[in-house]
């Protein structure tokens, strides 16, 4: 967890410190000769950050909150960042936990983002290749999500550093993917215009490999929808067909619904 943690914050890393310069490039296609010596510096300084990140990782896994409950999760962050000079705006979109820290000015806007909420019954004891639950049936951290905002952090610092020293325009934003297994968040924070006038955005999230990819996702795109069904009454043995069951209604729409994602091609 360690080697990939820092793999993916190197990353992020460098991928941030080429923004700012770019930026600065007067045609698109010229190369700033300061690029490549700041990417090295960025990958050196976030080497060096190894424990601050590990601290992170584990820390997070040490709370294990679920969607919409990651209290400790945002006060431990929060803490962090704003030690580290970024601003911090808390309760985005509406939602209590969560939040954007920014620090910088000028474009390019930068915006680095990844998922706090942990997953129901997945505690776990760390470092054990097997299930031992550290409190039987408690949530846990079973998908990364530890992870993904420390490396952002990580990276980002290791990127302001070089960008306050050599006097870079641009902003960082950090922002919290919070309650993601609920499909709860991201949707408003884009009908709230938080990324109205970013120009990149980078979101770490750990998988079984190392690989890193960039533009449209595979994935299923999903939306949280709530479906309310209302039946009619009937006497159940005189007459049940003049009724209408809501029941029925769930039942019918579920297994249609599974028999056509799982059937059928989507054209």
């Amino acid at each position: 967890m360690k080697s990939r943690a820092l793999f993916v914050a190197i990353t992020i890393a460098t991928a941030v410190a080429a923004a700012p310069l770019a930026q600065q490039a007067a045609q698109p296609a010229s190369v700033n000769p300061k690029l490549e010596p700041l990417k090295k510096e960025a990958v050196a300084d976030v080497e060096s950050r190894a424990v601050f990140a590990q601290q992170m990782v584990d820390q997070i896994f040490s709370y294990g909150e679920l969607g919409f409950q990651e209290f400790e999760t945002n006060r431990y962050l929060i803490d962090i960042l704003k030690k580290n000079g970024f601003a911090v705006e808390e309760g985005i979109a509406g939602i209590p936990t969560a939040f954007i820290a920014t620090w910088g000015s000028g474009k390019p806007i930068i915006a680095l983002g990844s998922d706090i909420d942990c997953i129901p019954q997945a505690s776990q004891k760390p470092g054990v290749a097997y299930h031992d639950p550290i409190i039987e049936g408690a949530p846990g951290h079973g998908e990364g999500h530890n992870s993904g905002l420390p490396l952002s952090i990580t990276a980002a610092l290791a990127v302001k550093k070089i960008m306050a020293r050599e006097h870079l325009s641009g902003t960082l934003r950090i922002w919290t993917g919070t309650a993601e297994e609920l499909v709860g968040s991201k949707a408003y924070f884009v009908r709230a215009g938080l990324f109205k006038d970013v120009d990149v955005a980078l979101f770490a999230h750990v998988s079984e490999n190392l690989g890193v990819s960039w533009g449209p996702r595979d994935g299923t795109g999903l939306v949280s929808v709530q479906y309310s069904f209302l039946g009619e009454t009937a006497h159940a043995a005189g007459a049940p067909w003049r009724g209408r069951s809501a029941l029925d209604a769930v039942e019918l729409m579920d297994i249609g619904w599974q028999f056509r994602r799982e059937h059928l091609r989507l054209s």
